[in-house]
């Protein structure tokens, strides 16, 4: 009998999703996370309700409720064509019918409840194997990122900055909209850390060419050095302070689309 790994059977997160594309810009990745955020938890959601769904009808369908008793989700892959699942398998009998009428009812069930399109991994460890089998799609190719979800977020994003939507996030909103300014308008992505602090309060962590350019703009705060995180500059942020230095870097010039020519803002 297969022991999948602890995780596998614990809900999909975002971080079980595999987006193979070739990003040419560091902001691709906040899309890519919540898009990846929201398919987990849309296949979770139909994953968990066909298992139930089937085990109340295991009489009318034994099959499905085999197959579905048996499997175990380890991730999801995003492909051209929709998403794969990647899959434990206990056995040879039911990695046959997975990839038989059965699993391709199980994907189209999973379709309808997802809202999405969901298919089988096209596996090659068929033939080969008698039990332990991990499904899994092998060459599954780029995927290039919806143009229209990344434009979004992109104004999603402008308008946090410029101060026409909230950043959320209660007391750390403004830390959120400094963060989202350093990077659109400078090309700056420094560590943040929250833990530990009064709430409103952020450490910000940098290179020294990056503290560099914040203290010629002024930052609120007196720069130290960070020993524990290598040559790091550390600012210490209050809520008030993240307010006053995120509007000050929104009236900064925004940095080049990455689609244009390389290279940041300048002060």
């Amino acid at each position: 009998m297969l022991n999948p790994p602890l995780a596998v059977l614990e809900p999909l997160t975002g971080d079980a999703v595999r987006w193979h594309d070739d990003p040419q810009d560091a902001r691709f990745a906040d899309v890519i996370e919540d898009m990846s955020s929201v398919l987990a938890g849309l296949v979770d959601t139909a994953w968990r309700k066909l298992k139930a769904d089937a085990a109340r009808k295991r009489r009318e369908d034994p099959a499905l409720h085999r197959l579905m008793a048996n499997l175990h989700v380890d991730s999801l892959d995003v492909t051209d064509t929709g998403l794969a699942l990647s899959l434990y398998v206990p056995s040879r009998g039911t990695h046959d019918l997975l990839h038989a009428r059965t699993g391709r009812r199980m994907a189209a069930a999973l379709t309808a409840l997802a809202c999405t399109p969901v298919r089988v991994a096209d596996c090659d460890s068929r033939l080969r194997w008698t039990r332990g089998i991990r499904c899994e799609e092998r060459r599954p190719g780029p995927v290039p990122l919806d143009p229209a979800a990344f434009r979004a977020r992109l104004q999603r994003e402008e308008d946090v900055i410029v101060g026409r939507r909230d950043a959320g996030g209660g007391r750390q909103a403004a830390s959120c909209r400094l963060l989202l300014a350093l990077s659109h308008r400078l090309d700056i992505h420094p560590g943040a850390l929250w833990a530990g602090l009064p709430l409103g309060m952020v450490i910000l962590r940098c290179t020294p060419e990056d503290a560099r350019r914040l203290l010629a703009l002024g930052i609120p705060a007196r720069p130290r050095l960070d020993g524990e995180f290598g040559t790091t500059v550390a600012f210490t942020l209050t809520e008030q302070e993240c307010g006053v230095f995120a509007d000050v870097v929104a009236a900064v010039r925004p940095a080049p689309d990455p689609a244009g020519q390389a290279g940041a803002a300048t002060p």
